[in-house]
């Protein structure tokens, strides 16, 4: 029901008198309307174009431009960018600090899109790096962790920790970690989950130090993630040591269910539910050997439960 309609029928049960309802309809008509979530998603929108558009023009016309003008202006540009976020950088403290400048965490994270650009490449056309191309990832990461920390940005510090996971050799991609994705080698899959502890040590660390808490949930999630989909992966590849994987699953879930009542997050009670029924419903499925009857009733079952589960908890 629109403010206007409530407010009449007020007046015709005579709770309002007319002077008092065109008051207050006179402040609703002149209330100002917020486009502050509107605007972040266009100049967002618009970074991502100018950075797509640009690696566009350096596929389609480099032979035109030539090498040496397009990395000059790629450096050109990312050295402004960078210049401007200092220019307007709030002062560092282990406190939020944002930007004095409505555009200075934007140009910040333009600066390390180009950034990876013009890395990128440079590796591509000059093979800086050569064959170290652990340095293709490591260098961005810790470059995008230190400018996210002094920068107060987390749109850096999740490039960063992305950047970092890529490093040790893990690309995950939903629905293909188990028939093609590299945490099929059990090296990198360990290499998963011991980043991935590392890094939330050092979030629950520094959150107790009272460091950049707000970078708290973004750190354990990247991790979280990581963690429940390599203890995943590996329950499925790894047949010899299945139980021993949902062993660490199943304690992953309790933590993180643990953490989410705590902290009153749905975000981390999802996780580990919807990871703790992936790891569930495989082992039922693989050493009891359900048959038709079973399986329909497993679904119907599970699914409700689940279901019920979540919207009692939605409030932790």
């Amino acid at each position: 029901m629109s403010p206007k309609r409530v407010l009449q029928e007020l007046a015709d049960q005579h709770l309002l008198d007319e002077k008092q309802r065109v008051v207050i309809q006179s402040v609703e008509d002149q209330k100002l309307f917020s486009v502050h979530w509107e605007l972040r998603s266009l100049l967002y929108a618009g970074i991502l174009l100018f950075t797509t558009g640009t690696g566009w023009l350096i596929y389609k016309y480099i032979d035109q431009i030539g090498h040496n003008l397009l990395i000059l202006a790629l450096a050109v540009v990312c050295a402004a960018c960078f210049a401007f976020a200092i220019r307007f950088k709030g002062p560092v403290t282990t406190a939020h600090s944002p930007s004095r400048s409505p555009f200075g965490d934007y140009a910040l994270l333009l600066g390390c899109l180009l950034f990876l650009t013009l890395e990128g490449y440079l590796q591509y056309q000059y093979n800086l790096f050569g064959t170290r191309y652990g340095l293709v990832t490591f260098l961005p990461a810790i470059l995008f962790l230190t400018l996210a920390y002094l920068f107060d940005h987390r749109g850096v510090l999740a490039m960063g920790l992305t950047a970092l996971i890529s490093w040790i050799g893990v690309t995950v991609r939903p629905l293909e970690f188990y028939f093609k994705g590299n945490l099929r080698d059990l090296t990198v899959l360990l290499s998963a989950i011991v980043l991935s502890l590392v890094l939330m040590a050092g979030a629950l660390v520094l959150d107790r130090q009272r460091i950049k808490r707000h970078f708290t949930i973004t750190t354990l999630t990247f991790a979280g993630n990581l963690l429940l989909v390599a203890l995943v992966a590996g329950l499925f590849n790894f047949k010899e040591q299945d139980l021993l994987f949902a062993v660490a699953l199943a304690v992953a879930c309790v933590a993180f269910d643990w953490y989410a009542r705590k902290e009153h997050s749905f975000l981390f009670l999802l996780m580990s539910t919807f990871y703790g029924y992936i790891g569930v419903t495989y082992l039922v499925f693989h050493y009891l050997h359900l048959r038709d009857e079973a399986t329909y009733l497993y679904w119907i079952i599970t699914g409700i439960g689940i279901t019920a589960y979540l919207s009692k908890s939605r409030k932790v």
